[in-house]
């Protein structure tokens, strides 16, 4: 049999699988230094030291020599280039992503499909071939999230802000207009995102309030089809070595009467592996590069399931990380809202609405009125937390007595000891996050 003279090329076989998996994983591996390694989970990890290794050292290493050797116009053209992929929104990347898909399916599905069973071939398959097409279209023409004039007013009222995270009154540097509670301007879309989540280039668009559900369901099928690939693609592997090396008429057509692997140590069990991966190429590579891909795939689900859990959202990681090194450096101060809100009355009215061109209603003074935060949780902030610089208590000026017209220290703020103190008024209980981020979408008209 062709699969049994192969075997003396066994060792130039394992060889070669061995290049290829090697190939596949250090991609991956690069990939997901890439996109997971600037989160705040990975800061003092070796996963973010490789992050700043890749993407800061050695980039500044190269810009050192090349303009040693050539006066920097290496840099000067790369630059360009760089900036038109990562500052610009283009679909390079996602067209990228659209092929490898398309290609890995033209190469494994005729080869496969005599030994797919009439439920995999008409309905499972075409349905996991399907879902990732459809919810990557989704998410990328779904923009309805990109803060506009007309979608101002209802953004701003979106979420309450926590005065902790977000605070009213605090302008977006590029729009110039108060940021709405828990949005973020993303520089590639070029405008201000509700619930921005983080930019992705796999969709050319920012992951946001009204396209989060068509993500999820992206990194769901996507990991779906992997996990199909990967495990079809090694049973039909094993039914070719089962018929190759223990033929049906050995076994009476019992599949499990004797195994083409029974006796094998490890070695030999991946070495005839490999050459079945070699003499059947369209199958293996697939089936391979799905094997080495799932990973990624599913850390990307689970990442997001764990942020449903928390109640927050990629861009809010980094907030409270930053909030949380903060207080171990005693810099956090905290004060009951209604205690202060007499002295702060302009920070701490959330019925304010900023809308540039439009009213929504007006007080008798025709000041511009909202009808404050509506949203699922109910939520409201009782703490309003600040930072001080060099942790100093904050002041105010003295009311009563000798200390009339001073500048004393306001008792009103605590200093935070620990994140325990911190609430996060998003987080609803994985039920109600869960509802509040992935369902919202349909019910926002994402």
């Amino acid at each position: 049999m062709p699969l049994l003279r192969q075997l003396a090329q066994s060792d130039s076989a394992m060889e070669m699988i061995k290049t290829i998996a090697w190939v596949v994983g250090t991609v991956s591996f690069i990939v997901f230094i890439a996109l997971f390694g600037r989160l705040p989970i990975f800061r003092r990890t070796p996963i973010g030291w490789t992050h700043r290794l890749l993407l800061h050292h050695l980039p500044q290493t190269l810009i050192k020599l090349d303009r040693t050797l050539t006066s920097q116009r290496i840099t000067r053209s790369l630059t360009r280039l760089y900036n038109y992929l990562l500052h610009d929104r283009h679909p390079v990347v996602m067209i990228i992503f659209i092929l490898l898909q398309s290609i890995s399916e033209i190469l494994f599905i005729p080869p496969a499909t005599p030994y797919l069973s009439a439920t995999n071939k008409y309905i499972l398959l075409p349905t996991l071939i399907t879902l990732p097409y459809l919810t990557l279209y989704l998410s990328y023409s779904t923009t309805t999230h990109h803060i506009t004039a007309p979608s101002y007013p209802a953004a701003l009222t979106r979420y309450p802000y926590d005065y902790t995270l977000y605070h009213p009154h605090q302008p977006c540097r590029t729009c110039q207009t108060p940021k709405p509670a828990r949005s973020k301007h993303c520089p590639i879309c070029k405008t201000c995102i509700e619930r921005q989540d983080h930019h992705c280039i796999w969709i050319n668009n920012c992951v946001g309030l009204h396209n989060y559900h068509h993500f999820i369901g992206l990194l769901l099928s996507i990991s779906a089809l992997l996990a199909y690939g990967t495990i079809t693609g090694f049973s039909i592997l094993d039914t070719i070595l089962q018929d190759a090396f223990v033929p049906d008429r050995l076994t009476r057509g019992s599949r499990s009467a004797k195994r083409w692997s029974t006796g094998l140590s490890y070695y030999e069990w991946a070495n005839i592996y490999s050459v079945a991966i070699a003499s059947n190429a369209r199958i293996g590579a697939v089936t391979l590069l799905a094997t080495m891909t799932f990973p990624l795939a599913l850390g990307f689900l689970v990442y997001h399931a764990y942020l449903i859990w928390l109640g927050c959202t990629t861009n809010e990681t980094a907030k409270w990380t930053d909030l949380r090194e903060d207080i171990w450096d005693g810099l956090v101060w905290k004060a009951r809202i209604q205690d202060v809100k007499v002295e702060y009355p302009g920070s701490l009215d959330e019925g304010a609405v900023y809308d540039p061109g439009h009213y929504l209603d007006q007080d008798g003074n025709g000041r511009k009125r909202g009808k404050g935060p509506v949203w699922a949780g109910g939520k409201r902030a009782e703490w309003w937390v600040i930072r001080t610089r060099g942790g100093a208590q904050p002041t105010r000026w003295g009311m009563d007595g000798d200390e009339r017209g001073q500048e004393v220290i306001d008792e009103r703020w605590v200093k935070v000891g620990s994140m325990k103190e911190v609430e996060n008024i998003y987080d609803l209980g994985l039920v109600g996050n869960f509802g509040d981020t992935v369902l919202r979408g349909w019910r926002t008209g994402g």
